[in-house]
């Protein structure tokens, strides 16, 4: 039962699912910080950022290209980072001139786009937590965000997501996914590109 629980934690919150996430918790309580990105939006963002880069990865898989969708060999993870970046990167683009977000949502788009690259280099050389990195970057986000906006309930988000990323980093020392040095690597990464990012432009 509790297997069963973690790979359900695993699976929800997928970090492909970060970006959806990250911006349905900024829309209920600073909605006038995405805007234009409204619920007519969230679709395609959800399109954007997580079908097809899941398509992407699917099409990876059924050619051979890797063994299974979990990427759990550090060899196999360069193909799909490399395609998920240009998704991203695709997005970030059509965010930022297209629809012309604001300033803090597109360097947020752009922070998410630089993790998922930086992500893919390391895993040239090192096996890291892709879950730890995208969900304390959510972390990162709402920590910056609370620093910006102190009198808002961002405060609340933050609480929520700082135990939403225990409870995913929890699921993947409890399935043996990860060790806890590659948790805490993707935890740390994923904070200091995030927060950073907003923090050194916004």
């Amino acid at each position: 039962m509790t297997k069963m629980l973690m790979k359900a934690i695993s699976i929800v919150f997928h970090p492909l699912m970060m970006p959806t996430i990250t911006f349905l918790i900024i829309h209920a309580i600073l909605p006038e910080l995405v805007h234009p990105v409204g619920w007519v939006l969230l679709p395609f963002l959800f399109i954007t950022t997580f079908l097809i880069p899941l398509f992407g990865v699917a099409a990876l898989k059924y050619s051979g290209s890797i063994s299974s969708f979990s990427l759990e060999k550090r060899e196999e993870r360069f193909l799909p980072f490399f395609f998920v970046t240009i998704f991203y990167a695709i997005t970030t683009v059509m965010f930022i001139l297209k629809i012309q977000v604001n300033e803090t949502v597109g360097l947020m788009l752009i922070a998410t786009t630089a993790l998922i690259l930086v992500l893919m280099l390391i895993s040239l050389f090192y096996k890291i937590s892709i879950h730890a990195a995208g969900v304390s970057g959510v972390v990162g986000f709402m920590f910056m965000l609370s620093l910006n906006y102190p009198e808002s309930m961002i405060i609340y988000a933050l609480i929520l997501t700082i135990v939403l990323s225990g409870l995913v980093m929890s699921s993947r020392l409890y399935l043996n996914a990860h060790t806890p040095k590659e948790i805490l690597l993707g935890c740390l990464l994923g904070v200091l590109v995030c927060f950073g990012t907003l923090y050194v432009f916004d």
